[in-house]
């Protein structure tokens, strides 16, 4: 069932930088829907039909090689957005977008968002420089995979769920992360355990513990500071009194 109150899209960080205007004038095209584990909203081969804005959901944008392996290039939770070909033709930067963890988000037409793109400047120019920061990340996330150990891009996963929880504690399974960094659950329980005896996390069946997430960031790559500082540059001037 949709939430009773639409403001509750303004839990998107995006939406809730829009000025009061340019969100009450978008808000009747907003569709709450309540995302599943493993739902696809996009594939490449299909029409995007819909952008959606992450409230509690969780998403991974996901690379499917010939070999049958699946490796996450990029996630999304309730700081941005999915569907950025839908206003960018040729923007596409995964094979699938999948809902890594079920949850709620708000999705529009894609012949609604061009509307407000030309009468809402805030509304266009907030998707745009997402877009970039999307862009860099996919980048990022590319180099990450190639140059960095397993335990490295855990800590860097791991901190991207926490921002979007803001938890500290963390719901997955070691299944789900083999999955999304495109690895062998075995290597995943192997990084797991070192973490834990470096007491960088505390983990039992299905549930992560980041007791001290400074120590997180110190285990990680630098992989994750170079994209969380572009997304504040370019989105700085829209997000600030959103902190």
């Amino acid at each position: 069932m949709p939430p009773k109150n639409i403001d509750d899209a303004l839990r998107n960080q995006l939406l809730a930088a829009l000025p009061e205007s340019e969100f009450n004038k978008i808000r009747p095209s907003l569709e709450y829907v309540e995302l599943q584990i493993g739902d696809v909203l996009w594939e490449a081969e299909s029409k995007e039909n819909y952008i959606y804005f992450p409230t509690t959901a969780l998403i991974c944008l996901l690379y499917d090689s010939d070999t049958g392996v699946s490796v996450e290039v990029g996630i999304t939770g309730r700081q941005g957005l999915v569907g950025v070909s839908t206003f960018m033709t040729g923007a596409t930067m995964a094979t699938r977008a999948v809902a890594y963890r079920e949850g709620g988000a708000y999705r529009m037409k894609a012949n609604a968002v061009k509307d407000e793109f030309s009468e809402c400047g805030d509304f266009q120019a907030i998707c745009m420089s997402f877009t970039q920061t999307l862009i860099s990340q996919v980048s990022q996330t590319a180099i990450c995979n190639r140059l960095h150990s397993v335990e490295q891009q855990l800590c860097r996963f791991l901190l991207y769920v926490h921002d979007h929880d803001q938890s500290d504690v963390l719901h997955l399974t070691h299944e789900q992360i083999a999955q999304a960094l495109g690895v062998r659950r075995e290597t995943v329980s192997v990084a797991a355990a070192s973490l834990q005896e470096n007491k960088v996390i505390k983990y039992a069946r299905g549930r992560i513990r980041v007791p001290n997430r400074t120590r997180l960031e110190d285990f990680a790559c630098e992989c994750y500071g170079v994209e969380t500082a572009h997304y504040k540059k370019v989105l700085c001037k829209y997000i600030a009194k959103h902190k």
